[in-house]
Parts: C-alpha cells; structure tokens; sequence
C-alpha cells in the first residue's frame, strides 16, 4: 500500500492525503477559467488526456511510445490491465485461453480488493487470478500453470528475476506503482510490458488511475470497436489529469523541451489530436476527428460548450448523467476557498445521503463500478453460504472485472470477440426482462436456495427501458419468502434524475430494497466521487462474516475533498425553488421530444422516464444492432448531424442536460432540434455517414503518407531522470 496513514486517516483513506493549497488552488483556477472537465467517458479528445499521456510515456523511459488509458483508482486501472491480458489470450495462440493470471502482492491489498471473502481463484468474484506475498513465491508458481500474465505490485530488486521469467513463458508482465513519486526507483523502471500507477500520480490528492501499454500490448485493442468500449465517465477528467500533470513537474520530471510541447499541445488543435491520437487512444481519435467529435474546447458553462472558433454548443449529453446543475457552478470558488481539512465532511455527506435515501450505511467510492463493486461485495459478504445472483440481459453496471459479471450481457459492446473477458463469476443467472417467459423463468429462478442476491437497473441505461412491474412484484413478494437481498444500480436514475424521490426505487420499491449505488452528478461535474448506501441490517450481517472486509469498503475510497464538493452540491439544488425549476424543464423537454418524434421520419418514439429520455430510431429505416459496427457508425454519424446542424450534444440520441439546468435550457434545446432536423431524411443520415467514412479513410491515407515521409514521430524530452 501507499502507506499514507497517520493522523488524517479518519478523514482521508489511505491513499489520500489532506488537501493541499495547491491542489485547491488548480481546483479553483480550473472553475474560474470555465474549464472543461468531466466530458465523454475518457473519449474526449483534451488538451489534458494528451498532455497526461505524453508525459507518462515520457515517464516510463523504455526508447517506446505507450498507450496511456485512464481510470479513477489503481485497482480500477489494474482491472483495465487485467482485461487486456484476457483479452489477449483468447486471440493468440501462444497464451492459454483460461487466461490465468498471477499477481504478486506482498501486503495482500489487491487480494483483499479484488476477493475480499478469500474464496480463492476459483471460487470468488475474480477468477482465474492467484495471489501471491513475494517474488520467491510467484517464480514457485510460474511452471504450475499456463499463465497469461503477471502482475507485480510495487516491485525491488528481487522482481527482476521474476519478470524475465514471466517474458520467457510469454506472460503480459504489468508492472503496478503504488509508492509517492521519488520513493519508486526513478533510475529504471521494472521491465515490463503494462504499466499501472494510481493515485500516487496526483501525489494523493484525487481519484485517478492510468494504464500504459507498449505497442505490442496494445495491438489487440488498436481497432474503433475495442478502442472506443475501454472507457468510464470519470477516466480523463481535467481535475485529475491537471493534478498529474503538475505532480509531475513539482517532482522535476517534466524537462524545458517537454514544457514546449505541453504548450504546443494546449494551443493547437492538430498538436493536440496528434498526441491523443499516439499517447492515448490511437484508433478513437481517428474515429472522432474523422465525425467531427474532436471538439476545439475553449470554455463549459451551465449547460453550454463554448468552442475556440466562437461556436457556442448546447451540452445534452456530456459526462454521460454526471451533469447535477451545468459546468462549472460559480458557487464552487468560494467552496474551495473554504474548504477545511479538519471539517468531517464525508460524515456530512453521509448524514445527508441517508436522509434523503432512506439508508442507514454510506460506502465512499469514486466512480460507478467502483461502488457496484463495494455492492456486491457487501452482498457476498452479508449472505456468504448463498453465492447466486440473479440479474437481467441488458443491465450495465460497469467494466471492471468484478462488475463485468453482472454486466456481460448489456448493450454495450465491451469487446470486438465474444467472451474476451473470460472467466466470469458462473453463479450468476441471466433472464431476459422482455422475453415472453420472462416472469416464469424469474419466478423459478428466485426460488432456489443458493440466491443471496437480485441485482439490476430499474431503467436500463442504454435503452432507456424500464424492467416490467410484473418482475418487480415477484421479485417483492419472493424476497419475503426466501430472505435474499435486493441491490438497485442507480448510478444513471437517482438524484431525482427518473423520479420525483431522490431514488427511483423509493418509488418504486419502497421497503424493497437493501443496498443501491448512485455515482454520476455526486462529482458536480468537478471531482470524483460515488457511494453504495446499504441498510444497517446488511453491513451488520457482512461484519459478521469479515470485519476488516467490511472496513475496507468503508474507508477504501474516503475523500474529504470530494465529499466536500459533492455534499454542497446536493444540498444547494435540494430546495423547492429549484426542484419546481426542474419539473418545468422536463415537462418542457418531454413535450418537446415527442412532438420532435412524431414529425420526424428518424424516430420512432420517445423512451424513458424523468429526464431520462432517449430519442428511438425508427428501425425501419435503420435496422441495425446498436452494439455492432454498423450500429457503431451510424449513431456516430446521427451525432455528427446533430451537432452541424442543431449544434447540440447528444449521445446516442440519450438525453444527459443538467437534471437542474439554468431556467429556458430545454426550451432552447428543442428550439434548436427542431429548427436543425427540418427537412432531414433517412437518407441525410446514410449521406452524412458515407461523408464521414470518406473523409477517415481520407484521413488515414494521408496519415499514413505523413509516417512515410516523414519517418519520425514527435519529439520526446528527456525521460524519467529529472528535468535539468
């Protein structure tokens, strides 16, 4: 572990440490200059998210350029690694399909993340992954198996041998740094192939994660479809890549000549798309510069995106639900300024979230899967001798390992082959909410004895379809009878987003349910943060299977900062002035929607609930499956339109404004759909998509050319050693 403890670690987990001046500082200076921050999952082409991955490139001092991913924790970057390597063995023929996987681990922190009921690899939620304490012990373990990869956490001197070991048996070695900046060997970095760092990389201060992979890693995942599937709504904010970037240079890794291509790579657009495209997502920069979604950034304020070239965007969709009340609130200066390390505010928070939730139990996280995750554990641990879990095709509920089994039948595309991720926990039991036999096959499910938990989305995020009342009621009337747990995603409906309650669930499963997760607008669109709220009877019931298991989720991920930020948030729309605000713009939006549907010959209808609506294609002009490629590049192409010609932001024609939005936001909105979509045919949309495919394949012609000619890439600085 970092070994952050110490005095502040009833405020702050240990891997986080108080506040410092200046990182309220770069908060500040982030909202004052209207910042962009939190914006299209890890896909928006920034400034930052280029910048970042140059410099960690830069970092890691092998002579090659890396592929940096981002994430909001070391181990939900580990989890992207771990992905990678399981991916990776099922599309070559020298790596064992099982995808074993060994991790060296001297202090049992991941051990205790990724299985916190000690199950073992084949038997907990992670499977397939074997725990070791030392490097002596992992060399033991290499000639018992076919192993796929390695993982080493915080190596010395003694790791060497166990890493060219692991290269000889043709194992993705991934080398984690957990350790303060200074305290790693700066001189030489492990030998590796996968690098992951954490929170060290903001020097405490936030949520963050990265994983930076060779070019020979990368190769499986260099394709639109994987390139565009590896990504959550946090990975990539500016709060995080800025503290990265500055952690950096105050630690002297940042030399004069890399300080001009941060420069360069702030001021020009090309400059810009150039390093995102070869230090952070090669294959979803061209897809994006090539659909115009390369967004030239200047300012984001309320609910508008304003562009260098005077363009002002009205942002429906950005950060995907993390958007409470617009971009940068004005009120966040002087919350800032203010902010008091010895305040307790994650209690305030916590207080807050149980009075209007109706729970009695806060677990702190940092972003959507990272709270399912503190969610199914706590259900594993609470019902420890009932290992079944019932869900529903279609939810989502996040891409990390653990979530992944609850998640690998979403409508999402997660991967370009089926199965990529395997193993998957298979006590887990998968019924089609909208099959003809959907109550029948629920009903039968729930009564066998091993079910210890029924976990879904009330609305499922992507569709915008809610599961039927009639599974709702037997899953109601079962849970009385049987004594398994109900747990709700509502990472995309709570904070009064689907309802009028603060959850969806207390309307529509009042009594019901025992544990939920909400994550997206608790960032206020600034800083990270989520939470699983569970009753009292839960948490009790999981202390007594694993009291430090139980602690572990209750500290994990405690940050004063973020729960700061995210109690005022709440607190500050929580009044009836602005919740009557809010009906007002969604009643405007909903009427708006429909009458855009029923005149338009794109959409069938309007789905969904509270401000959670999504405009439906009409599948008779567009007969394609959302998750495939063509379903892929035609919602890229209909984003395109939309944003030339009505010059909104929309995802996939889902609707994220601010659930507060300034007073008039909606109106205009439809004002500008309406008057953008008039005259637009199917045909307009199939001509915008060949337009766009013509101009990628334009595009990477010349790129190609460019390499050719050209022969080099852009200068890198000075590696690893301080900067002189």
């Amino acid at each position: 572990m970092s070994g952050q403890g110490g005095a502040e670690t009833a405020l702050n987990a240990d891997r986080y440490r108080a506040a410092t001046q200046d990182t309220i500082g770069t908060l500040i200076e982030l909202n004052r200059s209207k910042r962009p921050n939190i914006l299209v999952a890890g896909l928006a082409i920034t400034a930052e998210s280029a910048q970042a991955g140059y410099l960690i490139s830069e970092l890691l001092s092998t002579g090659t350029d890396y592929v940096t991913y981002f994430g909001n924790s070391l181990e939900e970057a580990l989890s992207g690694a771990i992905r990678l390597i399981r991916h990776t063995s099922k599309v070559t023929g020298d790596r064992h399909s099982e995808s074993w996987i060994l991790v060296a681990d001297r202090d049992e922190r991941l051990r205790r993340y990724f299985d916190p009921l000690g199950e073992g690899a084949g038997e907990g939620m992670t499977r397939h992954v074997r725990f070791v304490s030392s490097p002596a012990e992992a060399l033991a373990e290499l000639p018992t198996r076919a192993w796929s990869g390695l993982v080493v956490l915080d190596p010395d001197g003694e790791t060497a041998d166990l890493l060219s070991t692991a290269q000889h048996h043709n194992m993705i070695r991934v080398v984690a740094e957990s350790r303060p900046l200074g305290v790693a060997d700066a001189s030489r970095p492990a030998d590796g192939d996968v690098f992951v760092f954490g929170e060290n990389l903001t020097d405490f201060q936030a949520p963050f994660g990265s994983y930076s992979m060779s070019q020979q890693a990368y190769r499986v995942w260099n394709n639109p479809l994987d390139a565009m599937a590896q990504t959550s709504t946090f990975a990539a904010n500016a709060t995080a890549l800025t503290l990265v970037i500055e952690t950096l240079r105050r630690h002297g890794y940042v030399s004069d000549l890399q300080e001009t291509v941060l420069a360069d790579i702030h001021t020009s657009r090309r400059v810009r798309n150039d390093h995102f495209r070869q230090f952070s997502n090669p294959s979803a920069a061209n897809l994006m510069e090539a659909f115009g979604l390369d967004f030239d950034l200047s300012e984001a304020d309320g609910a508008r995106i304003l562009l260098r070239d005077g363009t002002t965007l009205l942002d429906c969709a950005l950060g995907n639900g993390a958007n409470l009340r617009g971009h940068n609130p004005a009120d966040l200066t002087q919350l800032l300024a203010d902010h008091d390390e010895h305040a307790d505010y994650t209690t305030l928070l916590s207080d807050l979230l149980c009075e209007v939730s109706g729970f009695d139990e806060v677990l702190p996280a940092v972003s959507g899967a990272t709270s399912v995750e503190a969610a199914l554990s706590l259900a594993r641990l609470a019902r420890p001798d009932k290992p079944r879990i019932i869900t529903f095709r279609g939810n989502f509920s996040g891409k990390t390992i653990s979530t992944l089994n609850v998640s690998r039948y979403g409508p999402q595309r997660s991967a370009s082959i089926d199965g990529a991720f395997e193993p998957y926990y298979p006590d887990v039991v998968f019924i089609d909410p909208f099959g003809a036999q959907a109550a029948q096959e629920l009903a039968q499910a729930l009564e066998h004895p091993d079910v210890g938990l029924v976990w879904c989305e009330l609305i499922q995020g992507m569709s915008c379809r809610a599961i039927p009342p009639e599974l709702l009621h037997i899953i109601t009337d079962a849970r009385q009878r049987r004594g398994f747990l109900v747990g709700i995603d509502e990472v995309l409906t709570g904070v009064w987003r689907s309802a009028e309650t603060f959850l969806l669930q207390q309307t529509w499963m009042p009594g019901v349910v025992d544990i939920v997760t909400i994550a997206k607008p608790l960032s206020d669109m600034m800083f990270p943060m989520a939470a699983a709220l569970a009753t009292s009877t839960v948490v009790d019931a999981a202390r007594e299977t694993n009291a430090r298991a139980v602690s572990d989720l209750q500290g994990r991920y405690r940050n004063n900062l973020g729960a700061h930020i995210a109690w005022h948030a709440l607190r500050s729309v929580d009044t009836p002035e602005l919740h009557t605000q809010r009906r007002a713009e969604r009643a405007t939006l909903v009427e708006g929607l429909r009458r855009l549907a029923a005149g338009s010959p794109l959409y069938q209808s309007v789905e969904g609930y509270g401000t959670h609506l999504r405009l439906i294609v009409d599948p008779r002009y567009f007969p394609f499956q959302e998750n495939g490629l063509m379903g892929e590049l035609l919602g890229q192409a209909m984003e395109d339109l939309i944003l030339r010609r009505c010059k909104v932001i929309l995802g996939r024609g889902r609707f994220f404004p601010p659930l507060f939005p300034p007073s008039g936001t909606m109106a205009e909105a439809v004002e500008r759909l309406e008057r953008g979509f008039d005259g637009v045919t199917p045909l307009t949309v199939y001509a915008t998509l060949v337009r766009c495919l013509a101009g990628l394949t334009t595009f990477m012609v010349k790129r190609q050319l460019q390499r050719l000619v050209a022969g080099s890439t852009p200068a890198r600085g000075a590696r690893m050693g301080r900067a002189t």
